[in-house]
């Protein structure tokens, strides 16, 4: 009886493993990973949602005879379906491009299974709001960070009603308009 295939996983940049297949499995059912994370599978990093697509179901047929130069692993019975998304295009484990935009088309889902908007925020839009109407916190609710904005209206609130103005929360908001990178789901600001 031959080994179990083993796949390296990866997380913003952080290597784990080899991890055989059912290991994979058990981290995923434990909520010690997410679909979001990568594995290194045919030479290239995917997600893992990409990399169970790919994989048969449960008591489907093996193919009768499989192309030697898809290198596909022996536990895979067809090549992973291409990914169609209604933003923009991806290219699919495969190396070709689809994009589909029709309306009837669900938006991409997360790695938390939830279908929310996943477009990157503008830097630029980011920038002005924390410049012009930071000190109320709009530039974190436009980069969907809910806590920080919120956190930021109520301080101008208290600081008003007190007499000081709203230069603390100003402040903070200048600050945050030169640090700040990435969104409140950690994608990077374009």
């Amino acid at each position: 009886m031959s080994e179990p295939q083993e796949y390296t996983l990866r997380w913003r940049g952080r290597e784990a493993g080899p991890y055989p297949v059912p290991e994979i499995n058990r981290q995923l059912d434990e909520h010690e990973i997410g679909m979001g994370h990568e594995i290194f599978y045919q030479d290239k990093w995917i997600t893992l949602e990409e990399f169970f697509a790919a994989l048969p179901k449960p008591g489907a047929p093996a193919p009768a005879e499989q192309t030697p130069s898809l290198r596909f692993p022996p536990t895979v019975a067809s090549p992973p379906a291409p990914i169609r998304t209604t933003t923009r295009e991806r290219s699919s484990p495969l190396l070709f491009k689809v994009s589909v935009s029709s309306p009837s088309a669900p938006p991409p889902a997360r790695a938390d299974g939830s279908t929310r908007d996943l477009r990157p925020r503008h830097r630029l839009v980011f920038a002005l709001l924390g410049i012009l109407a930071g000190f109320l916190g709009a530039h974190n609710f436009y980069a969907r960070q809910w806590l920080t904005g919120l956190l930021q209206l109520l301080l101008s609130i208290a600081t008003s009603l007190m007499g000081f103005g709203i230069i603390a929360s100003w402040l903070w908001a200048m600050a945050e308009v030169v640090i700040v990178r990435k969104d409140g789901d950690g994608i990077e600001m374009i």
